[in-house]
């Protein structure tokens, strides 16, 4: 159960990891079109209707996404100022109730939004702004951005309850609590690696 666990956390990771630059680019394609709008606000006393409106669309799709690569990274803001200091398996276990408890949040507001999109499907309900957009559209995305944060929060909330049962308490500290500061060097170091590797070819030279 564990070696499965582990494939469909690398197969969500590596989704996680396209949508993100998807974003990245959606965010970046966002403000040309902003600096655009400014220039013909200036320039001509003209503004591109909806650039504000998207605007927001766009970034709260782009965090929601987010919310799942931050998991990956477990870069959430974890307050370990006491369980630090925690022997091995005690801090092990509250690495546990920590992620569990951020899944229950995640779940909390995942299903809140769900209500709001239901709502504004049955209502029909419209953007104020003078492209009158239907909500369920934009609402739905970010919807769907949130319930996949829930599914990879649950994947690993699963593999952590695993690794628990199996007393391995240096896999949970390592996999799932807040990471020191050797260990932020450690895989920075090793992203570089990947990233110099891709741009090199099988004899070192430049692709």
């Amino acid at each position: 159960m564990r070696t499965t666990l582990d494939r469909v956390d690398r197969w969500l990771r590596s989704i996680t990891r396209t949508a993100c630059l998807a974003a990245g680019w959606m965010i970046l394609a966002l403000s040309v079109v902003v600096v655009i709008n400014i220039f013909l606000r200036k320039m001509f006393s003209f503004s591109l209707q909806g650039v504000d409106e998207y605007g927001g669309y766009c970034l709260a799709l782009a965090a929601s996404i987010g919310f799942s690569q931050a998991a990956f990274d477990r870069a959430h803001i974890r307050i370990d100022v006491v369980t630090s200091h925690f022997p091995l398996r005690l801090r092990a276990v509250f690495d546990v109730l920590a992620l569990l408890a951020l899944n229950a949040t995640g779940w909390f507001i995942a299903l809140q939004a769900f209500g709001v999109l239901q709502a504004s499907f049955v209502g029909g309900a419209q953007a104020t702004s003078v492209l009158r957009t239907p909500l369920a559209y934009p609402q739905g995305l970010w919807v769907a951005a949130l319930l996949w944060f829930c599914l990879v929060l649950s994947i690993q909330a699963l593999r952590a309850v695993v690794t628990l049962l199996l007393a391995d308490w240096t896999g949970i500290v390592d996999n799932f609590g807040v990471p020191d500061v050797d260990q932020e060097v450690r895989q920075e170091i090793e992203a570089a690696r990947r990233r110099v590797g891709k741009k090199l070819g099988p004899a070192g030279s430049t692709l």
